[in-house]
């Protein structure tokens, strides 16, 4: 675009390319480039506020039964709701250009807007990546965990269970999955959590990773970083931003600021104990509930959790077939014949495994074409998927119906002080901030489904 009047002009053109071109590709994408946010429902008229209430329906009506000729009817009863709140989490994707940048299309036709191309293609696909992430988690933002090292090298845990330092559990497989080269992160301390009291201390340095190796060895993915701060047992990685230090008496909800993931929905625990471990202990102690039900209070709040005999990532077991349609058979019973469950969805290995098994037993895998393109095995009439983000070792039976993303707006530009580029205050530059507020809840916790502690031959 050649330069025709003041920055001011040039910078106005540029809102409305931003506006009417990019927008609605940008939620295009965001919205339909994820397995996830393709099959589950978005919600934008049950939102009231800066939260949502859901009715959970827990309970039957006890007015029914057999009497005897001229007995006395069946005492009234009624059906048992609790109503629970799921609050926003408020989601980003930040791009900026200089003034140079901008003063260079008055002599490159199209020089800005090969850059403005270039963020704004870059921005959507890191912010897909990262709302994916956020699918798959509980809340917390764990990126890895912690073995070895305090300076510019450290180690991180991709054993299922075995871990020498830190424990096993969410997050003690990704060793250097989620670091990419430039990442950023800090890393949380967690201290005395067996104790009467417990702290979560998010660090103030901004770590930032130059290389992964995750070739040298099977136990551990090695990871060059600028500064880890100090590291103790028990530490683990968030993202920058996305967690907040808690103790003992924090409010439930209050260190968490990520999208509600599969993990923290399809599971029989409440969320600090999901995220918030030692190899010596679990849970923090906030009692940091999933959507405000505290499962030992709430019994009926739990999902369907096949576990190994001596518990979760206590072993490993290896697939079955048998053991697998056992867990659909107890959704299914859960959820409802012919209601759930809709999906399953893993991990590339553990579908590997699924394969093989069906192989040595000479039966035929189907596959089947679902709405958006997707590819799916067939397995009793109902996709099974894999999802890069999906968890190592785990196979989940979802009911989608029963998932809802929650959402008070749409991706849209900021926009609020009337243009989408707008200057940052004391620089010669730009920037265009796109945000989404939005949160992944349950209707029913337990027409949900997992199959855990699977053995299996890592991809990495």
């Amino acid at each position: 675009m050649a330069y025709t009047g003041s920055s001011a002009a040039i910078l106005s053109n540029y809102d409305e390319v931003l506006k009417v071109y990019y927008l609605p590709a940008i939620q295009e994408q965001l919205q339909n480039e994820n397995i996830l946010t393709s099959f589950i429902d978005t919600n934008e008229e049950d939102v009231s506020g800066k939260s949502a209430t859901i009715e959970c329906h827990y309970g039957r009506s006890n007015g029914g039964g057999s009497r005897a000729d001229g007995g006395a009817l069946p005492e009234a009863d009624y059906q048992k709701f609790k109503t629970c709140t799921v609050p926003m989490r408020y989601h980003y994707g930040r791009v900026t250009f200089s003034g140079p940048t901008i003063a260079a299309t008055r002599d490159e036709k199209g020089s800005y807007a090969r850059v403005v191309d270039t963020e704004i293609r870059g921005i959507t696909t890191d912010t897909r990546k990262e709302c994916n992430r956020q699918m798959w988690g509980a809340g917390y933002g764990v990126l890895a965990r912690w073995a070895t090292g305090s300076t510019t090298s450290i180690t991180l845990n991709k054993l299922y269970r075995g871990n020498a330092i830190g424990g096993d559990g969410f997050g003690s497989t990704f060793g250097g999955k989620y670091f990419d080269e430039f990442s950023n992160m800090v890393l949380v301390n967690q201290t005395a959590m067996s104790g009467s009291s417990a702290i979560m201390t998010v660090g103030s340095t901004d770590g930032v990773v130059s290389a992964v190796d995750s070739t040298s060895s099977t136990l551990i993915d090695t990871v060059t970083i600028t500064d880890n701060g100090s590291g103790v047992e028990g530490d683990w990685y968030a993202r920058k931003g996305s967690v907040r230090s808690a103790t003992t008496g924090t409010a439930a909800v209050y260190p968490r600021l990520e999208m509600m993931g599969i993990r923290g929905i399809v599971s029989n625990n409440d969320l600090d104990e999901i995220n918030c471990f030692t190899a010596a202990d679990t849970g923090l102690k906030i009692n940091d509930p999933l959507q405000t039900l505290d499962v030992s209070t709430y019994p009926w709040w739990k999902a369907q959790v096949d576990t190994h005999a001596s518990g979760r990532y206590a072993g490993q077991r290896a697939l079955t077939l048998k053991l697998m349609q056992k867990q659909f058979d107890k959704t299914e019973q859960a959820a409802g014949k012919d209601y759930g469950p809709d999906m399953i969805i893993t991990t590339r290995s553990i579908r590997r495994e699924y394969l093989d098994r069906m192989q040595s037993d000479r039966r035929h895998v189907n596959t089947m074409t679902l709405d958006g393109g997707w590819k799916a095995l067939d397995y009793n009439g109902i996709p099974l998927m894999v999802d890069n983000d999906a968890i190592d070792g785990e196979m989940y039976f979802l009911t989608t119906k029963d998932l809802v993303i929650f959402r008070m707006s749409d991706w849209d530009w900021m926009t609020k002080d009337g243009a989408v580029l707008s200057r940052i205050t004391g620089y010669d530059a730009y920037e265009a901030v796109l945000f989404r507020y939005a949160e992944l809840a349950c209707n029913r916790r337990n027409s949900q489904g997992v199959l855990c502690d699977l053995s299996y031959e890592s991809d990495r």
